[in-house]
């Protein structure tokens, strides 16, 4: 009889919650365990760079996105030790955008994209008391019925749909935006990560070297959110990009930071007027050439 009470109490959760890009961990938690090769993680510069299932079917590696949007670098040490929970993988892929950012979480409703939907685990349970720093809040985030309770007014059939359509994380994006040149920092201009970042970078690398499982890291390019603006915080992101670099040599880290090969990128195909969903983030198009560029240069190879 409890038994029965908990399946109907789940179903109740996962119809009341807000689903629209929320459903990368629901697909995870049925990913078939001790399967992916690779595991990627960050947020959505990854999701939107990388198909896994060109991976795992074009060059035979097994992978699965564990990338959610807005997807901190705290989130992601929590991300890669989700995945060491329930995968054997031989790599850990992050990408970096936002080890230039200094919060912990992004908002609540990035937050329960990260949360919603993940299996219980110890990662789970660490991650919630560690990054929902009021206390009285983190209920919220181990049962999320309380955050979604009043949403039975504005339900629709699409609520009660399944989601299960992504079996390795995958998200495509057919939009079309013409892109204008990325601008590029000095090459010697670098900048420190926030210390707060670099604190969680540490436990990540820590955390792979334990579990000896390599740790890739890479930064895919993209450009300033206007023509006229986001000019400066693009190159600050850039600084960190660079300093990157010296940090991963300093930990013995494989790094890519692919604003470095935009030239190769575009010899390659990348094209402005139709591999762009917005000006950051490739679309189905652009993420086909990105991941093929990455997967023959050996990138994601473990």
């Amino acid at each position: 009889m409890l038994a029965v009470f908990v399946i109907l109490f789940s179903r109740v959760w996962y119809v009341l919650r807000q689903k629209d890009l929320c459903t990368v961990q629901d697909n995870f938690r049925h990913y078939p365990k001790n399967t992916a090769e690779i595991v990627f993680i960050g947020q959505s510069h990854c999701f939107c760079s990388v198909d896994p299932n060109i991976v795992a079917e074009d060059y035979g590696i097994e992978c699965f996105m564990l990338a959610t949007s807005g997807q901190t670098v705290p989130e992601s040490y929590y991300a890669a030790m989700e995945a060491l929970e329930f995968q054997k993988p031989k790599a850990i892929v992050m990408e970096v955008a936002y080890c230039a950012n200094d919060f912990r979480t992004l908002n609540d409703g990035m937050t329960h994209m990260f949360f919603d939907g993940m299996p219980e685990c110890k990662a789970k349970k660490l991650a919630i008391d560690d990054l929902i720093e009021e206390e009285e809040n983190r209920i919220y985030f181990k049962m999320n019925f309380g955050a979604y309770h009043q949403r039975w007014k504005e339900l629709t059939e699409e609520d009660y749909r399944n989601y299960l359509t992504a079996p390795r994380g995958e998200f495509y994006s057919d939009d079309v935006f013409t892109n204008w040149d990325i601008p590029l920092e000095a090459e010697d201009a670098s900048e420190p990560m926030p210390e707060e970042m670099e604190r969680y970078m540490d436990l990540l690398v820590d955390l792979c070297k334990e579990n000896n499982v390599e740790l890739i890291l890479f930064c895919a390019p993209f450009n300033s959110m206007y023509p006229d603006d986001g000019i400066m915080d693009l190159f600050y992101r850039q600084r960190v990009f660079h300093y990157i670099s010296d940090y991963a040599k300093e930990k013995g880290v494989r790094y890519y930071n692919l604003f470095d090969e935009l030239d190769e990128l575009y010899a390659y195909g990348l094209n402005n007027e139709t591999d762009w969903k917005d000006s950051q983030h490739l679309n189905r198009s652009g993420m086909t050439k990105f991941t093929n560029y990455m997967m023959e240069k050996g990138y994601f190879l473990p």
